[in-house]
């Protein structure tokens, strides 16, 4: 059974404060590389673009028209 609304115990303090400091951490790290990550991801997201117009390009544009059931 949970316990509700009760204080956390000294060892589950410990690491809630683990878990912050670690998250303090990652945010730390995301703000110092931000601009390298913003072009990582446009790079990404440019590459994916590019990789869905060519598979729709091959895929959907280039269907031949039926030779059967054409009237001449």
């Amino acid at each position: 059974m949970a316990r509700k609304h009760l204080p956390p115990s000294s060892a589950e303090a410990a690491e809630l404060r683990q878990s912050l400091v670690r998250g303090e951490k990652d945010l730390d790290i995301l703000e110092v590389h931000a601009a390298e990550l913003s072009a990582v991801e446009n790079e990404i997201q440019l590459d994916m673009k590019k990789k869905d117009r060519a598979y729709k390009d091959s895929h959907f544009h280039s269907i031949p028209k039926p030779i059967k059931h054409t009237k001449p």
